[in-house]
């Protein structure tokens, strides 16, 4: 008899992870459910990252003069771990470090520890090359979709969800997807109902109501808005993106934890939230 198509495979939950899961799945929707949060998973899988990690860290020093800044620990490990055990945890096991101001430090850091299922590359900057640059820097190393995220930032983001969102938004033309969140100071125009970003202002505008959250999705086809080697993708690549309707937000729509940690303030707050048990994900 001709071997069939379909692979049979019986899966034992407890109790309790029954009852969230019909829960949440609904229980005529199990089986759908679990298909496709595998489709997602074995998708993420394909999917390589790069942590941009290379900046001065000018707001932190003098302490930062000899320490990368995504290298001051918060807790029992530096802030840049942080963003690599939340790639680890959707199954984003391949990650490039774009690493440049005191970049031996975190070369040898992530060289002699093992970070479990993780893969750790390094791509250098010679000098400084901004946002744009250090992603156009990495471009050989990306031929299909990719994540790209900084390397101060502490979030529970649900990345398997973005990263489903941006691959609809491919289909209605979208080459670039970026994480929002509402926010005072405002850069992101964002009409909540097509997903669509109008306009990015990278300074902060008055009127618009979301920000640019530092975690986002690209198709290889973002190389081509990146038009010099030193370059940023804030003032230079997102603008046009968003003039020419190729660029999307995701916004969550459960509450997320989130800490740009760029100043002392905002790492004084990840510390209090370490103390305060909010980071244990």
């Amino acid at each position: 008899m001709p071997e069939k198509d379909i692979h049979k495979y019986t899966i034992e939950f407890t109790k309790n992870f029954w009852l969230n899961l019909v829960e949440v799945a609904g229980h005529g929707n199990v089986k759908q459910f679990i298909i496709q949060a595998l489709k997602v998973a074995l998708e993420a899988h394909t999917i390589k990252s790069l942590i941009l990690c290379g900046g001065r860290g000018t707001s932190f020093r003098p302490i930062s003069v000899a320490t990368p800044a995504v290298m001051l620990p918060i807790g029992y490990k530096p802030i840049i771990e942080y963003s690599i055990d939340l790639l680890r945890r959707h199954a984003l096991t391949e990650i490039y470090l774009s690493i440049g101001f005191l970049k031996e430090h975190i070369q040898q850091q992530f060289s002699e520890k093992q970070i479990l299922d993780a893969e750790i590359g390094f791509i250098a900057e010679e000098k400084p090359l901004d946002t744009a640059g250090a992603v156009l820097n990495a471009q050989k190393q990306f031929k299909s979709t990719f994540l790209v995220m900084n390397g101060d930032l502490i979030t529970n983001l649900n990345l398997g969800s973005l990263i489903e969102f941006h691959r609809r938004k491919i289909k209605e033309g979208g080459i670039a997807t970026m994480f929002v969140l509402k926010n005072s100071s405002g850069q992101v125009d964002f009409d909540e109902k097509s997903r669509k970003i109008s306009k990015f202002a990278s300074g902060g505008k008055k009127g618009l109501e979301f920000v640019n959250a530092g975690i986002y999705i690209f198709e290889p086809e973002i190389f081509d808005f990146i038009e010099k080697q030193v370059s940023s993708l804030e003032k230079d690549v997102f603008p046009t993106l968003a003039k020419e309707e190729l660029l999307y937000g995701f916004y969550p729509d459960t509450p997320v934890y989130w800490n740009h940690i760029n100043s002392p303030e905002k790492y004084k707050k990840g510390w209090a939230d370490f103390l305060a048990g909010k980071l244990d994900f």
